[in-house]
């Protein structure tokens, strides 16, 4: 452990000692001192693919930071002011892909204070206003991403773009989606469809059809979820667009998962994480480790799933990605339980359900009380247990689910 950490704990426990009493205080450091990380000796054996992903070292943000500031600059002196403001556009969408996220949300905000000033160029206005909610979404900022939807919607409606009516009913499908709420989320994705016309924009139809993908998985309709994913990955390969692609690729993954086929699964995954590692596309990184991980909790692999969700944790840290977090909390104590650690299991199933609530993110809160309830049940704690499977139960009753699906990070496009 190095020092600055020591000094941080050391930190930490003198609160404890200063908020709780004794007992509380010396039991819960104890649990803090746990290494929730397996060591390397307890039989982690890897592929020389999975070796590449595990140790796999992002890009430091401050060498996009150079190189792109050096760009903007430089474009502005040479561009008319309308390509200008669509280059910026383009960083900040692919600074969000590589998950340079306050980066993407400068850049961003710095054009949308110059098209709210210079009274032009409306699409572009609506698009960048589209583009903040993509950002917000992606911290899990609900009502933020919900006003700039609305701010764009207004646009695209007060200038006639069906194209960008369609983004917006898009990006409300992914908003209500990520909240649980997936009849809404379908209903805007079906709404988003019927403002596009059969030959209009490819992409965006791409992208409704993976998210009414991920909607018909969570729902177990796993037919109409593969003729989406197929219609989605079809366009992607033909527009070369491998940055959504990847992320099609990991949402497949996840429809086996579901289906508990591993193997094919694990292949999806892969696809998604090499584009993703040979591109430095952060997010798409992180939600397939995560994938892997839950799956070799299920082939009980614990050391090669703690592996991948440490090297998730690092990167969902980076990106202040906290749907994954809370997830990469719920594998990790389904590891613990694995191997009878149950006191820290609870723990860690306790820190996703909190960081679930937090974001109002009712599916993932539910699949972290069925495991808390389990693992609470397991230790014959029966009255414990009920309120937890009260919450699960409500909720997949709500979605009138009568199978509990696996839990994993649904991410939309």
């Amino acid at each position: 452990m190095n020092t600055k950490k020591t000094n941080i704990i050391t930190d930490i426990k003198q609160l404890l000692n200063t908020y709780l009493n004794e007992s509380d205080a010396k039991d819960f450091v104890r649990i803090l001192e746990e290494d929730i990380s397996l060591k390397p000796d307890q039989g982690l054996k890897m592929s020389e693919s999975e070796k590449v992903q595990i140790e796999y070292e992002p890009p430091k943000g401050i060498k996009y930071r150079i190189t792109i500031d050096k760009v903007i600059t430089f474009c502005e002196k040479i561009l008319s002011e309308e390509k200008y403001f669509n280059l910026k556009l383009d960083f900040s969408q692919l600074m969000f892909f590589a998950g340079e996220i306050s980066y993407s949300l400068e850049i961003a905000e710095d054009l949308l204070n110059k098209l709210l000033s210079n009274g032009k160029y409306a699409n572009i206005l609506a698009e960048v206003n589209l583009m903040i909610s993509k950002i917000y979404w992606s911290q899990a900022y609900w009502d933020e991403c919900s006003n700039y939807i609305s701010e764009a919607m207004n646009i695209f409606i007060s200038i006639n773009s069906e194209s960008g009516i369609s983004k917006c009913e898009n990006m409300l499908g992914t908003l209500y989606g990520e909240k649980g709420e997936f009849d809404n989320a379908e209903n805007h994705l079906n709404k988003a469809l019927t403002h596009l016309s059969s030959d209009d924009d490819l992409s965006v139809r791409a992208m409704i059809f993976t998210n009414l993908g991920i909607i018909n998985t969570i729902k177990e309709n796993f037919e109409k979820a593969i003729w989406n994913y197929k219609n989605a990955v079809e366009i992607f390969n033909k527009l070369k667009d491998v940055k959504r692609l990847s992320r099609v690729y990991h949402n497949i993954g996840m429809l086996y998962s579901r289906m508990e086929n591993f193997d094919v699964a694990l292949d999806e995954f892969n696809k998604c994480i090499t584009v993703s590692i040979e591109n430095d596309y952060l997010s798409n990184c992180a939600v397939a480790y995560i994938g892997k991980a839950f799956i070799y909790t299920k082939l009980k692999n614990p050391a090669l799933a703690d592996a991948y969700t440490d090297k998730a944790m690092e990167i969902a840290y980076k990106l202040n990605d906290t749907l994954s977090i809370a997830d990469i909390y719920k594998i990790k104590g389904m590891i613990q339980n694995d191997m009878n650690n149950f006191e820290l299991s609870e723990e860690l199933f306790e820190n996703s359900i909190r960081l679930n609530k937090d974001i109002e993110s009712k599916l993932n809160e539910a699949e972290s009380c069925t495991q808390l309830g389990e693992l609470l049940e397991k230790n014959d704690k029966i009255e414990e247990a009920k309120p937890y499977f009260a919450v699960a139960v409500n909720f997949f009753n709500c979605l009138k689910h009568e199978k509990i699906t696996a839990g994993l990070v649904d991410h939309s496009i």
